[in-house]
């Protein structure tokens, strides 16, 4: 009896042991461990800042329009006049600093990830390009990584390509955001902004994300990215227009970033968020990534690798408008994809994307 009860004991205190070292292994998978060396919190601190810049703003501008002193408040207003009356910058090729966009602040932003931009070939600088980045994933992280600063080496891997990375005029309405906009060269995407800066030639690029908003919708891990790009063919007319090359670019990692909230087309959900997107340009996608001390849930993003791929231009020819016909447009559509195909095939195995596809969808909204 004596040595079974201490038999007993032994299990007892083995299954405690086994029950704490399930809850510390646990508990090491979900929360961040203390040790984490210094440099990765620097890293994780860069990113949720950015994340909350525009709210940061928003708050900024309720101090602002709510300040007791007369001066305070009249110097802000003067710079609302500013923003609604005087500014162009936006829409006439921005007003880059090139000492902004080589701050630290964004290579420790590249480097949470990490981002990584891969050159397939080289650009000559006497032309002008549309670059057309893929997929938009929730926030097209890489695309403002890569292109946004110089934390990559754009400057170094296409010296003499001036690009404009260009985004939804809803971002250049938020007070002291859209400064930061401003120095690190992000446009308005409109036509009138993509016009302006491809007729500079010599150099003068842009960059759009094709998919637009609608195409964060289908953003989630996957190994199949659903691009929205079949019925999407204005790009391809401004080409013409402006007699400008077509590069087709893609991140292989962007829709790994967070997990979305199951939203199938066809759906009640996805229904409102398109409504939503038709109404306000945003598609507001129910997302969910890490947080700060754990790792489940919370609004930054995973780090994740985003490998970036910069694709063979397209040539295409200057014409008037007269003579671009819909068949003209249709064929150059036809070798973009071609040549997006072309890049993903090329380079997905390299990332463990090995069977992974492409999947071209209307955009509902037109």
């Amino acid at each position: 009896m004596a040595v079974r009860k201490v038999s007993q004991k032994v299990k007892t205190i083995d299954n405690s042991e086994e029950i704490i070292v399930f809850l510390v292994s646990s508990t090491t998978r979900i929360f961040a461990p203390l040790n984490i060396p210094w440099h990765r919190r620097r890293e994780t601190l860069t990113v949720l800042f950015c994340f909350l810049l525009p709210w940061l703003s928003v708050y900024l501008t309720i101090r602002f329009l709510r300040a007791d002193r007369w001066y305070i408040f009249g110097s802000f207003l003067f710079y609302l006049i500013w923003m609604a009356m005087i500014r162009t910058y936006p829409t006439k090729g921005g007003c880059r600093k090139q000492w902004f966009r080589r701050l630290f602040l964004w290579k420790w932003f590249v480097d949470f990830f990490p981002i990584r931009l891969h050159k397939t070939c080289d650009l000559p600088a006497d032309r002008s390009y549309i670059f057309g980045y893929h997929p938009h994933g929730i926030i097209s992280v890489g695309g403002v990584g890569n292109f946004a600063s110089e934390a990559t080496g754009f400057e170094n891997l296409f010296p003499d390509i001036n690009l404009r990375l260009l985004v939804l005029n809803s971002n250049f309405q938020i007070p002291f955001f859209e400064l930061i906009l401003m120095m690190l060269g992000i446009c308005d995407a409109s036509r009138e902004s993509c016009n302006y800066i491809l007729k500079q030639g010599k150099g003068n690029s842009i960059l759009l994300v094709i998919g637009g908003p609608l195409e964060s919708l289908d953003a989630r891990p996957s190994s199949e990215y659903i691009l929205t790009l079949k019925n999407r063919k204005g790009f391809i007319k401004m080409a013409l227009e402006n007699g400008a090359n077509l590069v087709p670019v893609f991140s292989f990692g962007e829709n790994d970033l967070f997990e979305q909230i199951s939203n199938p087309r066809g759906s009640k959900l996805r229904s409102i968020q398109i409504t939503l997107q038709k109404k306000m340009g945003y598609a507001l996608p129910l997302f969910y990534g890490r947080g700060i001390f754990q790792y489940k849930f919370g609004i930054l993003p995973r780090r994740h690798p985003i490998d970036t791929y910069v694709g063979e231009p397209i040539e295409v020819p200057k014409l008037s408008k007269e003579r671009i016909t819909q068949e003209i447009i249709d064929e150059y559509h036809i070798k973009y994809i071609e040549a997006l195909t072309r890049l993903f095939d090329t380079h997905k195995a390299k990332h463990n994307n090995a069977n992974a596809s492409l999947v071209f969808v209307d955009d509902p909204s037109r």
